[in-house]
């Protein structure tokens, strides 16, 4: 399991004091942009911290595939592992060594993204109640 508090600074009012001290100094708005992968427990933690603390705050991401980590998740599409495989043969070097011959079949590429089209769509989407209550919000499904 992914540990989210050993790469996130903890949700305690020094986090974040630094950035209270400028916006008082200065007397300007300040805003927290783009937060929120990590546990619930977490993000309800750091929200209560901002807005204890009149930060304005947005999260992201708004969808991801198959983790709840974001307002709605969707289901990982077809043959998506093979994609994914390949796209990483040229990660860290800018070079594959043949990357045709490693290239998953076209009907499989095709098969991926038409499911993540089809995955994506609201219907088949799963709102992760969780993460909304953590951000202090309620959706009925």
């Amino acid at each position: 399991m992914y540990n989210f508090h050993k790469y996130w600074m903890p949700a305690v009012q020094a986090s974040i004091q630094e950035y209270l001290d400028f916006r008082d100094k200065y007397n300007v708005p300040i805003w927290m942009s783009e937060w929120g992968e990590n546990t619930d427990e977490w993000i309800a933690q750091y929200r209560e911290l901002l807005d204890k603390n009149r930060v304005g705050w947005a999260f992201w991401p708004y969808k991801k595939m198959d983790r709840p980590r974001s307002v709605v998740s969707f289901a990982r599409p077809a043959y998506w592992s093979e994609i994914v495989a390949f796209a990483k043969l040229t990660e860290n070097t800018g070079k594959a060594e043949d990357p045709i011959a490693k290239r998953p079949p076209r009907d499989h590429i095709d098969a991926a993204f038409a499911d993540v089209l089809k995955n994506v769509e609201w219907g088949k989407c799963h709102v992760n109640q969780g993460y909304l209550k953590a951000l202090g919000l309620n959706f009925a499904e």
